[in-house]
């Protein structure tokens, strides 16, 4: 059965065809939401004045709180923001003397909580750049001014915009256009395969035509304005069987409806390569009901072309759909799905260069984006799609998608849900655990970085903004730094309170380990080191009751970390005895902002500022090496934040040290960070050669970088924060097990013998089978092997030419574990007594 339908626009009753313009159903009393722009005018021939924008909405609709955001085109930032005054008669006029006159400019209406009801331009189209509208696309009306008098506008009549004519601000607008006639259901049909043609653009475009088809998407609701509509298809595989039908006047249609509809085929955005098929200014006709159409099968990786013979269609991904990145769920709803797992940043995979780019190439074949059928940007403190108080989406996680459809859009393709809203779900493949995964060992060290946590506020600072979300960051830091159970904890992010605060130099640890003892019990300290450079530093803590510090902390300077955070040291031995160990926490210079003077070099995709981070990395091993040589113990521990993937430069030189990277020895597939869609690590733990037989395990708790901003102490989603170890940062904890062996021992039979004499030199803690030398005075003494037990006994004789007085016994294995002891030599007149004495005696 044919029906003709009605739809009141804004109180006027209208033909149930649509002509692109606003036509929506409403209550006598709708929240904001049903409010649009209807009237502008821009460009003033005089002096500016009579410049004004008109926003209307039912009648008695509560527009508190509603601005016009207003665009410059010249970069798509924003330049001003006009309070929305209290509406008569449901229409309210800002006044907007001096807006800009386009080619383009634009104009965003905003809700009190940030969403963006619609956003127009005017003499083309922009992409808004910061503030509400940020990423989206503007609608360009299609008509302009050009130095138009006081008195004339541009105004939104019956759903098209149409001008310069006598201005009616405040009143109930001009003359309408004719009302396009509908089409007949039965009238011929252009097959939508025709429209879409086998390209990347419509080879139809300005072209009036008519389709025929069922709804398979309504996403009126969401910004997008319109539905698809799906025909039985041409059998022709390179053209897509759908197209996306612009109807911002809010036609009445459902999923299932058979429609036909006349229009004229376009692309937008026009500038766009992945510009979607459109049909706007259109007519349609309702023909009755059917069932969906069977999805079509996305396959998964697949390049652009793939993707355009699907476009707009109901589709199903061909394989398994991977959460690979989160970054723009709280923003715009959006989650980036892979095919084949998670994506991997480029340089975490292969060699900065052309193997990282063509890792990045297949990134882009791989993945596509979930959206929620909405173009606004969420409001801050909106609860996004799929999250849930202690049930959130992470990545890794499997999607369960709902009904889809293949469209595109700010650059990248999307699946859109059918219904306009969201409606997937997803399987836990990637669940919250309560605490690291065991590591072995004695001794667990961790490192962590607590997302600038600062104590004080303003200025400088770059955390908390009151006391009250400092608060809240501090019960999500206390309660990760709980759950790793690490004697030791190198820290990154904290207030370099030196800098901020200098007459309480250590003010931020202090608190923050306070905070930690009075949460676990135990008793905690810190290393008394600082620097005086960025207001962001690195921290040691540890146990007091399971490690002793070895000598005084250490913080390296050199001009080299002027823009990166110097290392930090300090030695430890176990409170029970066994060996030392150095452990030393670094944050190099990052991707972003300035570089030193010539080393702002992005080598192959391993980011800005690689050739500093590079040296930086190359003194820390030399500042590692002194540190092994003034301690006497080479075991030495580098952890921290590297700002470098896998095959990058910076960790290159660190391995060309000598030094193991743990993570790919024993946690390869982990990873501590996610940006731009790919997985990787910037956080690392190296170990000295003599180390590396000690280290038990390392892993990387997956408990910050894989969860949404949402959960974060700052998104301002207060319904998600909970003082719980997710998403208390940005990076994931590493934690390290170690066995420390005990400290090599040596003694000696006799302390006060004869030059010449035999003595027995027995040595301990040594690994067995391990070559180890002896030096009596610096001479050389023999050599042995230590035993399975690691004990090694030589009998040198003392070397004749010593001097008189303490002599040193040192034993030295292979691996530079050494220990040492002493002899006492008489003068040479003495010994002669004393030899005649034992004689004669």
């Amino acid at each position: 059965m044919t029906t003709t339908r009605t739809a009141p626009v804004l109180g006027v009753a209208v033909c149930a065809l649509v002509a692109g313009g606003l036509a929506t159903a409403a209550p006598a009393a709708a929240a904001p939401a049903d409010a649009r722009i209807t009237e502008i005018h821009y460009d003033d021939a005089g002096a500016d004045t009579g410049e004004a924008v008109e926003v209307t909405a039912p009648t008695a609709a509560d527009l508190t709180g509603l601005q016009v955001v207003l665009y410059n085109g010249n970069g798509g930032a924003p330049y001003a923001t006009l309070d929305v005054p209290a509406a008569d008669d449901g229409i309210a006029v800002v006044p907007a003397v001096g807006i800009q006159n386009g080619s383009p400019d634009g104009l965003a209406l905003v809700t009190a909580d940030g969403t963006v009801l619609e956003f127009l331009s005017y003499e083309g189209v922009l992409t808004a750049v910061g503030g509400p509208a940020d990423r989206l696309t503007s609608r360009d009306i299609g008509v302009q001014e050009d130095g138009s008098p006081e008195g004339q506008s541009l105004q939104l009549v019956d759903g098209v915009w149409v001008g310069p004519t006598a201005s009616t601000f405040g009143g109930t607008g001009g003359t309408p256009p004719p009302t396009p006639t509908g089409p007949a259901c039965d009238a011929t049909a252009t097959p939508i395969g025709a429209v879409q043609g086998a390209g990347a653009t419509t080879p139809v475009a300005g072209q009036q035509v008519s389709v025929h088809g069922t709804v398979v998407a309504d996403l009126q609701d969401g910004g997008a304005q319109g539905f698809h509509v799906q025909d039985a298809g041409d059998g022709d595989p390179a053209t897509s069987d759908a197209v996306f039908v612009y109807a911002p006047g809010g036609a009445p249609v459902d999923l299932g409806d058979v429609v036909t509809v006349t229009g004229t085929a376009a692309e937008f955005p026009a500038d766009d390569p992945l510009a979607v098929t459109q049909l706007t200014q259109v007519a349609y006709t309702d023909c009755g009901t059917a069932a969906l159409p069977e999805p079509a099968a996305l396959p998964l990786p697949s390049d652009d072309a793939t993707r355009e013979a699907l476009e707009g269609m109901l589709v199903a991904p061909a394989t398994d759909l991977t959460v690979s990145e989160l970054f723009d769920l709280t923003s715009f709803g959006e989650v980036l799905l892979s095919s084949g797992g998670r994506l991997l940043s480029p340089t975490q995979a292969a060699e900065p260069g052309a193997a990282a780019a063509a890792v990045a190439a297949d990134n882009a074949t791989r993945s596509i984006t979930l959206d929620d059928g909405s173009s606004a940007r969420l409001g801050r403190g909106t609860v996004p799609p799929y999250l849930a108080p202690g049930d959130p989406v992470r990545i890794g996680d499997t999607a369960q998608l709902g009904p889809v459809v293949l469209s595109a859009g700010f650059g990248t393709w999307r699946l859109q849900p059918a219904a306009g809203a969201p409606d997937s779900t997803f399987a836990p493949t990637n669940p919250r655990t309560d605490a690291p995964a065991p590591v072995g060992g004695d001794l667990r060290i961790a490192d962590y970085n607590v997302l600038n946590y600062f104590v004080t506020f303003g200025g400088e600072s770059r955390g908390a903004t009151s006391a009250a979300e400092l608060a809240e960051q501090q019960a999500k830091i206390v309660a990760g730094l709980r759950a790793l159970d690490a004697d030791v904890i190198t820290l990154h992010e904290i207030e370099n309170s030196a800098v901020t605060t200098p007459e309480t130099p250590y003010a931020a640890v202090e608190t923050l380990v306070a905070a930690l003892e009075a949460a676990d019990g135990h008793d905690w300290d810190y290393a008394r080191a600082h620097e005086d450079g960025d207001v962001i530093t690195n921290a040691i803590i540890h146990r007091t009751d399971v490690v002793t510090p070895v000598g005084d902390p250490v913080a390296y300077t050199s001009p080299t970390f002027d823009n990166a955070r110097s290392p930090i040291a300090q030695t430890f031995s176990t409170v029970a005895g066994a060996d030392v160990v150095t452990v030393v926490a670094n944050h190099l210079k990052s991707k972003g902002s300035a570089c030193a003077t010539g080393n702002d070099t992005a080598v192959g995709g391993a980011g800005n500022c690689n050739a500093d981070r590079t040296a930086q990395a190359t003194e820390l091993v030399a500042f590692a090496q002194q540190l092994a040589e003034s301690t006497g113990d080479p075991d030495v521990l580098l952890t921290g934040d590297f700002n470098s993937y896998r095959f990058e430069d910076p960790l290159d030189v660190v391995r060309g040290a000598g030094y193991t990277e743990l993570g790919e020895t024993f946690a390869p597939d982990q990873y501590s960070y996610v940006f731009d869609g790919g997985s990787g690590s910037l956080d690392h733990a190296f170990a000295t050669a003599s180390l590396l037989p000690q280290v038990t395990g390392l892993t990387v708790w997956e408990t910050n970088a894989v969860e949404s901003f949402a959960y974060q102490y700052d998104s301002g989603v207060d319904p998600l924060y909970a003082p719980d170890p997710y998403r208390a940062s940005d990076h994931n904890p590493t934690v390290i097990g170690l066995s420390l062996e005990t400290a090599a021992t040596a003694t000696v039979s006799e302390p006060r013998p004869f030059r010449g004499d035999r003595v027995t030199v027995t040595g301990a803690g040594f690994a067995p089978g391990e070559r180890v030398t002896a030096t009596i005075g610096g001479r050389s003494a023999g050599s042995g092997t230590a035993g399975p037990d690691g004990r090694v006994t030589l009998t040198p004789r003392v070397p004749v030419l010593l001097g008189a007085g303490d002599q040193p016994v040192v034993l030295t294995g292979t691996s530079g574990e050494d220990a040492s002891t002493a002899i006492t030599l008489r003068t040479p007149w003495q010994e002669l007594l004393d030899r005649f004495l034992r004689l004669f005696g």
